[in-house]
């Protein structure tokens, strides 16, 4: 029930079993908020209340904005080997959005993919999905709203509104609902605590692993105790570090942000005798590669618009930014 041991997993899988097949993982979580790879946990994320409910604070190495899980939410990764030709929205289609959208159809739920890769029932948000390059892999996970706390959500994720322009520009709340008031059997009623609804969450996992093995055929595979002590180790050094968490908060000389149809940008950049020193990118943009790779393009370099635009004239912006483009990105510095 540990948000770190499964980032870690996923990690694992990809740099030690380096798999020639998909991987497939189904995976709760106790009371945790999830950082976007690349976002300021202090404008997401209410940590002191965070700390005095025992709600555990970790960060993803995908985009994307922040989101609160329980033991009422379901959180799935599928693994691919990926190359520069595989279509990863397709990816999202096929082997994620396409199979819990069957799986809550055959219990009576209509929902649709929708947005920034977005499933949506009754017109709100159940689950969002992110993904993230490694290492000739492409790892795209979700989390599923079944019976969730969504007081504790809204709470948590409720900062306040002068720490947001202190630090960062802060996602946008989508509006949420959980998959069980909409089941058939309950007529619109919740079904209750988290520990209430879990014959409904494993029949439900049942009915998503049903429809991943008629699309695509899996046998289950248990981690050996070497491959569980790697995984521990990536864990404690990278997933369940304070510097991994926290550590985004950027010196600055230059901030700016701005919201795109593809997410928020904010640039937050060290800039001495007119030459850019240091420079962070946050935001809940749906990042693929990491964001650092674009941000190096940027040291060394005038803060002037031409001399900025030539720094990244040959670099696939959208790979790292998700949909928001190259101009959009040069916007933010001028």
């Amino acid at each position: 029930m540990d948000g770190a041991f499964h980032f870690a997993s996923e990690e694992y899988v990809i740099e030690g079993m380096k798999p020639g097949s998909p991987v497939f993982m189904l995976w709760r979580t106790d009371r945790t908020v999830m950082l976007g790879a690349n976002q300021v946990a202090e404008a997401e994320v209410d940590l002191p209340y965070a700390a005095a409910r025992g709600i555990a604070v970790v960060r993803r190495s995908s985009g994307g904005g922040a989101i609160y899980t329980d033991p009422g939410a379901l959180l799935y990764t599928i693994i691919l080997p990926f190359t520069e030709r595989t279509d990863t929205k397709a990816v999202i289609e096929e082997y994620l959005a396409g199979p819990v959208i069957d799986a809550l159809g055959s219990m009576g739920v209509a929902a649709s993919l929708e947005g920034r890769n977005d499933i949506l029932v009754g017109g709100k948000k159940i689950s969002g999905i992110a993904q993230y390059i490694r290492d000739g892999y492409l790892c795209s996970h979700g989390s599923l709203l079944f019976d969730a706390d969504l007081a504790e959500l809204a709470r948590v994720l409720t900062v306040d509104d002068e720490k947001i322009v202190s630090k960062a520009l802060r996602s946008i709340r989508s509006r949420v609902t959980n998959i069980a008031p909409h089941l058939p059997e309950y007529g619109g009623a919740a079904v209750g605590a988290a520990t209430d609804a879990q014959p409904h969450i494993q029949a439900f996992i049942g009915r998503l692993r049903a429809s991943w093995n008629g699309a695509f055929g899996l046998s289950p595979y248990e981690f050996t105790d070497g491959e569980m002590d790697e995984i521990a180790m990536i864990r404690a050094e990278k997933y369940a570090s304070d510097r991994w968490t926290f550590g985004r908060a950027p010196r600055y000389s230059y901030r700016h942000s701005t919201r795109f149809p593809g997410g928020s940008v904010e640039v937050f950049a060290d800039i001495k005798g007119g030459v850019i020193e240091q420079v962070k990118i946050v935001g809940d943009f749906l990042a693929l590669r990491p964001v650092e790779e674009l941000e190096c393009r940027f040291v060394g370099v005038p803060f002037r618009a031409e001399a900025l635009s030539r720094a990244i004239s040959e670099y696939d912006v959208i790979r790292t930014l998700g949909s928001i483009t190259k101009d959009e990105l040069l916007s933010v510095f001028t």
